[in-house]
């Protein structure tokens, strides 16, 4: 490590914040699993809560009722199948491209299926994210994410798709056609693939572009041939009311860290809260396609995306924040090859731990501090990474002038 690292930042101590961290989340999931009775948690949710939608789903489209999905009362029957203790509805928004996978997972039992999607996302995961952190007990800083406990916890899909983004990234370079297959495979959960195309513009990636393209159009055409057009068009009506609960409340905001949602814990108006909320997103999506045209896919670059994925959406949820695995591992080791700045690395650990602590401030306190967190990840990754292009222009120009002849 650099010299200006401090003491609290080295490898030993690293380890031991990791292990420490990791033992919240163990114990938090022991407390979870062992305070259940039947597999329903205290507050009367099924374990792996959010996976139950993808299992129901699943089982209603193996039945030939895909669309019964989208029916409250038609999913809760299923869900009751699935966990015949729990009381509460969880509703299904999904695109018909991840009800292919859902029907997979509904073809074995709830229990087996769950720990099979949640074991097999968190390999996959692991794997894939540990590319980017060159430091010492790099796999055990992955595993320590809260993040990962929270897409655990609450059976969600959020180690997948992070581990889709980082494969892509690894293959963009050497291999574009696969890391275009590894993005039109995000479609299974478009709105994380939103900036996708355009930084793949920007920084003029087009086989890769084309690659995506194609696989997005293949798996759009594969559910249309399984399941209909129709489904199609039930989903997207289905989108107005999501919007609706959303915007409501009915969710719990102080687990959603987007600006819309925290100016509106702040008591802003719809209005000006969606007008400040696409305000930031256009600059944070200039700001990012500028890093992207002039210094192409560098690894520094896709630590900017990530947090301007989710920076973009109005309605993310804290295990979203699952995909800052990828910028936190990038800048740690671009931080401990190149020496940082005391500021960035207390940003850093903040956006370590924050996941686990966002909900619970949000609840006491009212102050949504996950936001906050994802803007700072995204100012650093794009101050560095702005601040390697103009080093490697500088080398590069003074590499020219000592090839240039001497007249």
């Amino acid at each position: 490590m650099p010299k200006d690292t401090p003491a609290i930042f080295n490898a030993s101590r690293l380890r031991l914040y990791a292990l420490g961290i990791l033992g919240i989340c163990l114990v938090r999931f022991y407390w979870l699993i062992s305070s259940s009775t039947n597999w329903v948690d205290l507050q009367g949710k099924p374990i792996g809560n959010d996976f139950i939608t993808f299992w129901s789903a699943g089982h209603l489209a193996l039945e030939g009722r895909p669309e019964a999905a989208f029916v409250r009362e038609l999913i809760y029957e299923a869900q009751r199948l699935a966990v015949p203790g729990s009381d509460t509805i969880f509703l299904w928004h999904y695109p018909p491209t991840f009800m292919l996978l859902a029907a997979v997972l509904a073809s074995i039992p709830y229990l087996a299926s769950y720990v099979l999607f949640a074991g097999g996302s968190f390999v996959f995961y692991g794997a894939a994210v540990r590319k980017f952190l060159e430091q010492p007990y790099a796999l055990l800083l992955i595993i320590a994410y809260p993040g990962t406990f929270l897409s655990i916890a609450h059976g969600q899909n959020s180690m997948l798709s992070t581990a889709l983004l980082a494969c892509a990234f690894l293959c963009l370079g050497p291999r574009p056609i696969i890391a275009g297959v590894f993005i039109g495979l995000l479609a299974f959960k478009p709105q994380l693939g939103l900036l996708l195309p355009l930084v793949l513009i920007a920084s003029r990636q087009w086989v890769a572009f084309l690659s995506a393209a194609t696989t997005t159009l293949l798996f759009i055409g594969v559910s249309v041939a399984v399941y209909g057009v129709e489904l199609w068009i039930t989903f997207f009506e289905n989108a107005s009311l999501v919007n609706d609960v959303m915007g409501r409340g009915l969710l719990h905001w102080d687990k959603m860290p987007s600006l819309y949602i925290t100016l509106r814990m702040m008591g802003v108006s719809e209005v000006y809260a969606y007008v400040a909320h696409w305000g930031a997103a256009v600059i944070t999506v200039a700001v990012l396609l500028r890093l992207w045209y002039f210094g192409g896919p560098s690894k520094l670059a896709l630590a900017a995306l990530v947090p301007a994925m989710l920076i973009v959406l109005p309605y993310i949820f804290d295990y979203e924040m699952t995909l800052l695995a990828i910028p936190i591992a990038i800048l740690a080791t671009d931080i401990a090859k190149r020496g940082g700045k005391k500021w960035e690395k207390v940003i850093l650990v903040l956006a370590f731990v924050a996941p686990l602590f966002l909900a619970g401030i949000g609840q006491n306190f009212h102050v949504q501090i996950g936001f906050p967190v994802i803007l700072s990840l995204f100012v650093v990754a794009v101050i560095r990474g702005f601040k390697e292009l103009r080093q490697l222009q500088a080398t590069e120009k003074q590499a020219q002038e000592k090839q240039a002849p001497v007249i």
